[in-house]
């Protein structure tokens, strides 16, 4: 082997490692965003696009809603209310007032968009005493009593957890394919 191979293989050999900390130290420094370039916009939960008409889109929410068990008030100029009570525990109850507006969208189709608000109330117990009046004695308190039970609202909350939306928007496109067309399997010859 002569000298300049040797040498070459040397500086090979030691130049390796500094080499391999450049490009380590370049991989691991932040990366600068091009300001111009475009970056997909993140997902709303709360949103969903559709190819039905916004009043299609609305009754297809409605349904959803009603075959979860929410009590609904009419479709007023595409918006739609639906509220449903469960009980969390023995002493917790939670109330989801849920609104559902429906859009048109320019290019066609609509875009629904959905909005939870969770309320729970935990029930409180208070205690009256009776009161009895006798002239000669004056007033008398006895501990006989009624004992009134009220619910008092603890927590109110936009519901956030993609899975509570997701769900919602799978029964709304659920109910949406249930009454689009069917197309016939088999058609007919000509």
């Amino acid at each position: 082997m002569s000298g300049l191979m040797f040498y070459r293989r040397v500086l090979c050999f030691c130049a390796l490692p500094p080499i391999a900390a450049l490009l380590l130290t370049a991989c691991a420094m932040p990366q600068s965003v091009n300001k111009g370039a475009t970056t997909s916009k993140p997902v709303s939960p709360y949103q969903r696009q559709f190819a039905e008409d916004a009043s299609s889109a609305c009754a297809a929410a409605n349904r959803a809603l009603l075959g979860d068990g929410y009590l609904t008030e009419p479709i007023v100029n595409d918006k739609l209310k639906g509220r449903k009570s469960y009980r969390i525990d023995s002493e917790h109850t939670a109330v989801v007032d849920m609104t559902v507006t429906c859009l048109v969208n320019p290019d066609g189709g609509s875009s629904v968009y959905a909005n939870g608000l969770r309320t729970i109330y935990e029930m409180k117990k208070s205690s009256t005493s009776a009161s009895v009046g006798v002239s000669v004695f004056g007033s008398l308190s006895l501990p006989i009593g009624q004992s009134a039970d009220s619910m008092v609202k603890t927590t109110e909350e936009t519901i956030s957890e993609r899975e509570f939306y997701a769900a919602f928007f799978s029964a709304l496109e659920s109910s949406l394919s249930d009454t689009r067309p069917k197309k016939d399997p088999n058609p007919a010859a000509p």
